[in-house]
């Protein structure tokens, strides 16, 4: 052959094998079924030294003969696989929540319809499905840049057109126990219908109360039968009207059709600088409204009270006077951002409902693992690399694509917040009296800003500017130390003893500071994080060295935390960070103001801990899992998006009957995460004399959280829970004992009497929900849960209920239509149950 005939040959036969190893690709993204199998949450044994495991199988069908084998797919498992039992595939971790199906090297490839099972034990358990992540990726096997990753079609998610939510056809259905509890100890019901019946309050209520979330301090009823008819409007004085500051209430009054009327009712504002901040007093008469507050915040308060008192179709209230203050200082709802993106519309419709209900303070989780959302100047790869998951091993284009985020940069799950955005935030938080308590979690939790600045010292050495690469420099070339974090990264803690890491930390605070400044809106608080940092630093040479000449040094994180804390109140800014952090830290070496947020699991004894730091001095925000985390499942039910660890069910019963001052008799009416009784012994690491805690916080993280949409139903209705916690302090709720207690199902402390009040309070707090603010929620176009329906058969009929009133109840017989429940002619023909709404239909459940 001649070297121009080979030429030609090469011509033409190398790129038909690219493109035939693309074909491969296109032709697996298209048809090849992937289904999901959760076998069991707890089987009987763990192969190896694991303790606690669960069984899952994937199962791999192509429709079609394709004998290509040089493909892997690339899937988010949140824990990870560490036995694989499987003829022809293998599956290996590669960081975080990223693992790689690969094929053996005797598979010769997908037979027409032939099923190709890979059972595989994981670490610990995820037993919701929204904890197995969408959107496995396929690409050749080396990930090569020659090729273009797709995504898998068959393991994309879709919306349920009836509900809204989210469906999962990847995801084999969860029929049984076996994959809802996760020990043989385990006793988490499932919430079915008739679980709910037996175990919720029935609504008692028809009518709402003259009442409001959350609930005023004093409300009298001067005169029922004077009503005041806000329907008028209101006659503003002028400095009513011409306060900005009260411009977000009166825009809630005005979307109630409350608008400013010179014809309204005569509205006056009154100052007593004898009044707390926050606190105001309120009169509503037929022919005019007086509020009495010490600060432009108890007149928007006082606003606020008017909007809530009104219904959407009845905008007219009896005479009454409000005296009103805050039981908390801190009332506060924590975003995660990081780990999937929230859009900026999100956070200022979530800023609006915030206010409504009272709630002061926005802790925005702006930075974690699998992502940095907020532009900082001189520092464009933090949001240029850190702010966005797509495929690319090398992540010198973008994060690995953890938490199922695909292959496309311009998902929802990506993007930043660009300076102009974040004071926009800053400046709408302001208007309606929120402080937002920026959050950039170090040194743990910090992937994202270290694979930015890798990706920065890399571009500088390759133009030579070694001084100008080191400078944020977060990593050191020398550290071998092998680690994995608790969400199984081996690569995502600042290290804590090079200098540059510090003058990174510096540069983003002062950038910070400097936004806040410009917009007028001064940074008060920032939030360090400073939370789970697992066995970094070991085999570092420059902790190795900071050791050496620092003998008394007995933790680095302790070390990192007093550093930066010091570092943070020399701006003039108290410093903030989790309770675990705080707890490696000397109290001496720390500044004089400290936030901590209590986050350990009272069922676990961290009411301890709690105490402890509340008792140095600090300023105690109790972020207690198993009551405001609202990433958990309303309910223990399959279905129900969220996580598991802390808890299984928060519904707003639960909120709304937690008591903050005493948290161990928690222990005399919650169960533990495995639904089992426990006790509390408060007779060591006491709560001091006169020590209160500053406030209570509500969580919403967002591992499992891909859209907005998503994030509301977990926020709605619970956040308004919270806010009557937060606020209010009932008189059945119990304060801190004198004396040590053990606390335990029998001990009896919380007694039946203050039960029964607890109960009838509910009914007043689920009344105003279901029949006011669910529809001002829909108003508003916010995505609310809608509640699953309590039911039971009883003596031939089917008695059902839903834990708010004012929902329509439908039934769905064996031939799919669904009826309202009083049409239904025979019971025997019921199969599914759900509630309506006016424009939303809930989850169904079985009635079988």
């Amino acid at each position: 052959m001649n070297k121009l005939l080979a030429l030609s040959v090469l011509c033409l036969v190398t790129p038909k094998l690219v493109n035939a190893n693309q074909h491969t690709i296109d032709t697996l993204a298209n048809e090849l079924d992937v289904n999901y199998r959760l076998i069991s949450a707890s089987p009987k044994s763990c192969p190896g030294d694991e303790k606690k495991c669960y069984l899952s199988e994937l199962t791999l069908t192509n429709p079609s003969d394709l004998k290509d084998t040089n493909f892997a797919i690339f899937f988010s498992q949140l824990m990870p696989i560490y036995a694989v039992e499987s003829t022809h595939f293998d599956i290996s971790h590669i960081n975080g929540d990223v693992h790689k199906i690969s094929a053996k090297k005797h598979f010769k490839g997908f037979t027409k319809n032939t099923p190709e099972v890979i059972r595989f034990y994981s670490k610990d358990s995820q037993i919701t499905r929204s904890e197995f992540m969408p959107n496995y990726i396929i690409s050749d096997r080396t990930a090569s840049d020659k090729i273009t990753a797709r995504t898998i079609k068959s393991t994309h998610t879709s919306i349920d057109p009836d509900t809204g939510l989210e469906r999962q056809p990847y995801l084999a259905p969860f029929t049984s126990l076996a994959q809802l509890r996760v020990s043989k100890q385990d006793q988490t019901p499932w919430m079915s219908p008739q679980y709910l019946y037996q175990t919720q309050l029935k609504p008692s209520l028809n009518t709402a109360p003259v009442s409001l979330i959350p609930k005023p301090s004093r409300l009298n009823i001067n005169s029922a039968d004077n009503l005041v008819k806000l329907s008028k409007g209101l006659n503003l004085s002028p400095e009513l009207a011409n306060n900005n500051a009260l411009s977000a209430a009166l825009t809630r009054l005005e979307l109630f059709g409350i608008g400013h009327s010179k014809t309204g009712i005569p509205t006056q504002l009154n100052i007593d600088n004898t009044l707390a901040n926050e606190a105001y007093q309120l009169t509503l008469a037929p022919n005019a409204i007086t509020i009495t507050a010490s600060s432009n915040t108890g007149a928007f308060y006082a606003l606020m009270s008017i909007a809530g008192l009104v219904s959407l179709d009845n905008l007219s209230v009896p005479s009454l006077t409000i005296i009103d203050e805050p039981h908390f200082e801190f009332r506060g709802l924590h975003i995660d951002v990081a780990r999937n993106f929230r859009s900026k519309q999100f956070i200022l419709d979530t800023l609006s409902q915030m206010a409504a209900y009272k709630l002061n303070k926005l802790h925005l989780h702006l930075a974690d693992d699998e992502g940095w959302r907020l532009a900082i100047n001189d520092l464009p790869e933090l949001t240029e690399i850190g702010a966005f998951r797509c495929f690319d091993l090398t992540e010198s284009e973008c994060l690995l694509p953890q938490l199922g985020a695909g292959i496309d940069k311009s998902s929802p799950v990506n993007g930043f917040y660009s300076k102009a955005d974040y004071q926009e935030i800053l400046k709408f938080a302001a208007l309606n009296h929120i402080e937002v308590i920026p959050s950039l979690d170090m040194p743990g939790h910090s992937r994202a800003a270290v694979k930015a600045m890798d990706a920065r010292y890399k571009k500088y050495m390759q133009a030579g500017e070694q001084q100008k690469a080191e400078q944020y420099w977060l990593s050191e070339a020398n550290d071998t130390t092998q680690y994995s974090s608790i969400q199984h990264y081996n690569d995502n803690t600042l290290n804590v003893c090079l200098p540059s890491t510090y003058t990174f930390i510096e540069k983003v605070i002062d950038e910070l500071i400097a936004m806040h400044h410009e917009v007028g809106v001064e940074l008060t608080t920032y939030h360090i994080g400073a939370d789970e940092t697992a066995g970094a630093w070991l085999n570092s040479p420059a902790c190795n060295a900071l050791k050496a000449s620092t003998p008394e040094l007995s933790s680095f994180n302790g070390y990192f935390i007093e550093k930066v804390s010091q570092l943070v109140a020399s701006k003039g800014i108290k410093v903030a960070a989790w309770n675990d952090g705080l707890g490696d830290t000397n109290p001496q070496n720390m500044p004089s103001k400290v936030q901590s947020n209590g986050w350990s699991m009272i069922t676990e004894d961290g009411y301890k801990e709690v105490h402890q730091q509340a008792n140095l001095g600090w300023d105690m925000v109790l972020s207690t899992p198993e009551v405001t985390y609202f990433d958990f499942p309303y309910q223990s039910h399959p279905e129900e998006r969220g996580n598991h660890w802390a808890a299984r069910a928060i519904d707003g019963y639960k909120v709304f009957g937690f008591m903050p001052e005493n948290l161990p008799t928690h222990a005399e009416i919650w169960k533990t995460k495995e639904h089992l009784a426990y006790r509390a012994d408060d007779n060591q690491a006491r709560l001091n004399q006169g020590i209160k805690f500053k406030g209570l916080q509500g969580h919403l993280w967002s591992e499992m959280l891909r859209s907005d949409n998503q994030a509301e139903y977990m926020l709605y209705p619970r956040l308004l829970a919270l806010a009557e916690r937060a606020w209010h302090k009932a008189d059945w709720q119990l304060s801190y004992a004198e004396k040590g207690r053990i606390y335990d199902k029998q001990s009896g402390v919380f007694t039946t009497q203050k039960q029964a009040e607890r109960d009838t309070d509910w009914q007043r707090f689920a009344a105003l929900v279901g029949l006011k603010e669910i529809a001002k929620l829909e108003q508003q176009g916010v995505f609310y849960r809608v509640p699953t329906v309590a039911a039971a058969f009883n003596n031939g009929k089917l008695e059902a209920f839903t834990p708010y009133p004012g929902f329509a109840i439908e039934v769905q017989d064996k031939q799919g239509t669904w009826h309202a429940i009083n049409h239904i002619k025979d019971v025997n023909d019921a199969h599914y149950i759900r509630a309506r709404s006016e424009t939303r239909v809930g989850r169904s459940l079985s009635l079988k």
